[in-house]
């Protein structure tokens, strides 16, 4: 499997966190299958088992692949 982009990522971890959000203001059958299509997803993308680490791993997955590669180099001495 390849690592997903971090725009997926992003999609993913928001479309989470809105399902999330939603639930705990209503319980709704249709929102709670969603959710659980999402987690999936997000669990597979991550190679995870558990959402809780999902989002910590897509969020270092994130840090990793776009905080990372933009950092300035050293100022030479």
């Amino acid at each position: 499997m390849q690592t997903p982009s971090p725009t997926a990522l992003r999609e993913l971890l928001t479309r989470y966190a809105t399902l999330r959000i939603a639930l705990a203001e209503r319980e709704d059958p249709a929102v709670r299958t969603a959710l659980r299509t999402v987690t999936r997803a997000l669990c597979e993308a991550t190679r995870t088992d558990d959402p809780r680490d999902a989002v910590v791993a897509a969020d270092e997955m994130l840090a990793r692949g776009c905080c990372g590669a933009h950092r300035a180099a050293p100022a030479a001495a």
